[in-house]
């Protein structure tokens, strides 16, 4: 994979910019599997993106990166979806989806209706508000993660692609 960084070089009155090489490998002999360096590398990456997407939420928008995604998920269903079914499409609780719903039903981005298959159950979808706004969100949300990313050559963005791609299909198998 293509590990080449492209950034925008800071220079000093005077200095020279030096080329970026290619990352090397850690030795082996360090004791540590590669497969475990490769997870913490992942998490760690993961980890630090969501953390500058919340942050950038929270300033401009005032939410946070989980009320985002539940308002994502229910921008790609028209028709709704029940909590429990928005619960599974962003792997959390119940418990957890019921906190982020009130908050975005008091903020009047979402609504709840009654399901007309099943009177006990509830739909929520998005209010009009609340697609508008999903809207701008989503917007400055694609530029940030393109800003974040898109230091990366674009052979390193479509080897890393092409690699996570296959991890996640291998991982599938096994879940």
């Amino acid at each position: 994979m293509d590990a080449t960084v492209k950034r925008k070089p800071r220079q000093a009155k005077g200095a020279r910019v030096q080329s970026l090489q290619p990352i090397e490998p850690a030795p082996e002999s360090d004791g540590a599997h590669l497969e475990l360096r490769i997870w913490l590398r992942l998490l760690s990456c993961s980890t630090r993106i969501e953390k500058a997407l919340n942050g950038r939420l929270r300033k401009e928008f005032n939410t946070t990166l989980a009320r985002f995604d539940l308002l994502a998920q229910l921008a790609r269903r028209p028709a709704g979806a029940t909590m429990s079914e928005v619960s599974e499409l962003l792997m959390v609780s119940n418990g957890a989806i019921t906190a982020l719903v009130q908050k975005l039903e008091a903020d009047g981005f979402i609504h709840r209706e009654v399901d007309s298959e099943d009177r006990r159950t509830f739909r929520l979808r998005l209010s009009q508000v609340g697609a508008k706004e999903f809207a701008r969100m989503a917007r400055r949300h694609e530029e940030w993660v393109i800003a974040l990313i898109g230091e990366l050559s674009h052979v390193a963005q479509s080897d890393l692609l092409q690699h996570l791609t296959l991890l996640k299909r291998r991982l599938d198998k096994h879940s």
